[in-house]
């Protein structure tokens, strides 16, 4: 049901337990500067709009254009398109554009090529070579079915449609290139269908990364890294996106180009842009890259873009500050503080700023980021336990017991708390006793009675709470990474807010992400990756058609 494991995963799949987890398929890119750059190309000045437009907001989520360009420019570079970020997807696009012949920039922020991408397992595929060997057949209606029922049919089909049918293309196109696959494919650890396709090693960096980074150089393709794209160039008159502004090794720099690609990983690094997207950021922990800062969305934002926030999907967990953060590459399994951890949910009792129970907290049995969803739209999310929930499904093993009561004495963000009562549980945290206490002794009753009549949570994990000492923690987020945030159509161009084409713009992999809405179903192991490399594909054959018809 997971898919991109960056825990402890191999490419023969062992060494992570069958509900492990993903963490990361974020390409990475350019760092957004405040209030973003836009200007004419042929003479960079202010729109008039002032910093309006570096806000990135607007009605409907169309920002006005721009602010003003830099003063002084240090390096001009004349291309046909820049591709601004080289994680997985930019990667993509890079060697199809230079298979298509583009003229081409590839710029970096970072000082190597990769980003989160080189975290990622493996990547979807239906129908492939390697499927088709070991007699797995799978009918692509399934797929898109499977997904649109449980996004509630608020995708376009079309779009999941056009990953499934291009997927076991886009496999012997990456073994073309030298992306090497173990051979393994599977359903990583119980998805719903076997289109897992692992990488060697189980690894990404070596399987993908390594190869893809080896292939645009034998391309020779012109990469700048260590440069920061922070505004877009765009003609007043005709409205194109004319190029981008940078600052990197060469000071403040003009690319001139007739496209621009964003791949900068969408915007889970960056705290400041997921509390945009209804997150309470106090105490959040961000597990990705801090250089996925959404800065694609900051520049798209700036350009009249329409916003797709709202509804954009997010791999996300519960977590309590005063445990220790999360490792995803070594501790997916603590019982503590790992996936299915304290915060996770399970056999304890969720509750709000109200103290009212409001869902049942097994949700992670369903789809493993789901849990958080439910409680986004309270003030305050908390967990409630006792000693002997604990003892049995947390304080496993001494080193559990250790640093859950390093974690009390700490206490880091006031969000742990043992009591001898209920009431000073509620006292602990500034919450109507009462309210808590009523909440418990229904919880309790439906644990006696064996069935929740309430939300329907399995008997086995209705536990009550009733022995001293009780435990409360106040439930913050880690956050691993974004899924989309700027609208896009099916050749991933940028869509103003009437749905019409920015043109020139286009935006690929997470920054530009249509096949979720709200929720990351990580149930179809590999899809996000896989549509890393097929974005990435797809933008570059979409821009060679553009450049020909300019």
């Amino acid at each position: 049901m997971m898919e991109n494991e960056a825990g402890k995963g191999s490419s023969s799949g062992g060494g992570v337990s069958r509900r492990a987890f993903l963490a990361g398929a974020c390409a990475t890119g350019a760092f957004a500067l405040a209030g973003g750059l836009a200007a004419c190309a042929q003479e960079p000045q202010s729109t008039g709009q002032g910093a309006a437009g570096g806000a990135g907001t607007g009605t409907n989520g169309d920002a006005v254009q721009g602010s003003s360009a830099p003063a002084n420019v240090d390096k001009t570079y004349d291309t046909d398109l820049l591709i601004v970020g080289a994680g997985g997807s930019g990667l993509a696009c890079a060697v199809q554009a230079a298979l298509n012949g583009t003229n081409f920039i590839l710029v970096e922020k970072n000082s190597q090529v990769g980003g989160n991408a080189s975290f990622v397992e493996g990547m979807f595929a239906v129908g492939s070579a390697l499927q088709r060997e070991q007699g797995v057949e799978i009918d692509p209606a399934d797929i898109v079915e499977a997904e649109l029922t449980r996004g509630q049919h608020r995708q376009n089909g079309a779009y999941w449609l056009d990953l499934v049918n291009k997927s076991a293309e886009n496999i012997d196109w990456c073994i073309e290139q030298g992306v090497l696959y173990s051979g393994t494919v599977d359903d990583y650890y119980g998805g719903l269908f076997p289109t897992f396709h692992w990488f060697q090693d189980g690894k990404a960096e070596v399987g993908y990364v390594e190869p893809m980074k080896a292939r645009i150089d034998e391309l020779g393709v012109q990469l700048h890294l260590n440069t920061t794209v922070n505004g877009l160039l765009r003609d007043g008159d005709k409205g194109r996106i004319t190029g981008a502004y940078a600052e990197g090794d060469e000071g403040v720099v003009q690319y001139n180009a007739k496209a621009v690609v964003l791949a900068t990983g969408g915007f889970g690094g960056n705290a400041e842009v997921i509390a945009e997207q209804g997150w309470n950021t106090d105490g959040i922990h961000i597990v990705g890259s801090p250089n996925a800062a959404g800065d694609g969305y900051r520049m798209a934002m700036d350009q009249g873009a329409r916003n797709f926030m709202a509804q954009s999907a997010q791999s996300i967990l519960y977590a309590i500050q005063a445990l220790p953060p999360i490792d995803f590459h070594d501790a997916a399994e603590n019982p503590i503080n790992g996936y299915f951890g304290i915060a996770a949910g399970g056999p304890v009792l969720w509750v709000n700023e109200a103290c009212e129970r409001y869902s049942r907290e097994n949700l992670t049995d369903d789809n493993l980021v789901l849990q958080c969803i439910p409680g986004k739209a309270n003030k305050e999310n908390y967990v409630v336990f006792d000693q002997a929930i604990f003892d049995e499904f947390f304080g496993t093993d001494d080193d559990a017991k250790k640093t859950f009561d390093d974690a009390l004495s700490s206490n880091n963000g006031n969000s742990l708390h043992r009591a001898d009562t209920i009431a000073e549980l509620a006292d602990a945290f500034q919450l109507d006793a009462d309210a808590l206490a009523a909440t418990v002794d229904r919880y309790n009753e439906l644990a006696a009675a064996g069935t929740d009549t309430d939300f329907g949570k399995p008997a086995d994990l209705m536990v009550p709470i009733e022995a001293a000492p009780f435990y409360m923690a106040k439930l913050t987020y880690s956050y691993f990474f974004s899924v989309g945030g700027i609208t896009t159509d099916k050749d991933r161009r940028v869509l103003d807010g009437d749905r019409n084409p920015i043109e020139g713009l286009y935006a690929i992999g997470n920054d530009g992400n249509m096949l979720y809405r709200n929720v990351y179903t990580i149930n179809m192991p590999g899809t996000a990756f896989g549509n890393q490399v097929n974005s990435g594909r797809e933008a570059a054959n979409a821009v060679q058609g553009y450049l020909q018809n300019a």
